[in-house]
């Protein structure tokens, strides 16, 4: 049995959460989560998954920096708005996790669900 998602399905599961990520990133004072988590974290995790996402819904395999230089260019022009929004605040280190993220994300979209596609379909 091969498990195929429909590529509409990609797109949503990254676009809705990009969506998200945008709106957390540019709200005045953030997004109230249900438990404490640092900004690190949440940087870490969401430029992961946003990474493989994206690679999956938009770009083929040997296509990769392409999804990259997306996500660099989401990250820094994150950082380079909040400069400007009185209440938050452009970090450097913001752009190191970012970079962090996309890193993980690309060794996991190309090393684990590109042969497991492969393999299973």
């Amino acid at each position: 049995m091969t498990l195929r998602l429909p590529r509409p399905l990609l797109i949503a599961a990254f676009w809705i959460p990009w969506l998200f990520s945008a709106y957390a990133a540019f709200a005045p004072q953030g997004v109230p989560l249900p438990v404490e988590v640092s900004d690190v974290i949440l940087h870490l995790l969401a430029f992961s998954y946003l990474t493989v996402a994206l690679g999956l819904a938009h770009f083929s395999p040997s296509r990769w920096p392409a999804t990259v230089a997306w996500m660099a260019f989401y990250g820094v022009a994150i950082e380079a708005i909040q400069y400007f929004i009185p209440s938050r605040d452009a970090e450097v280190k913001d752009l190191v996790v970012d970079a962090f993220g996309i890193a993980f994300g690309l060794l996991l979209w190309l090393r684990v669900l590109v042969p497991l596609i492969r393999r299973y379909g």
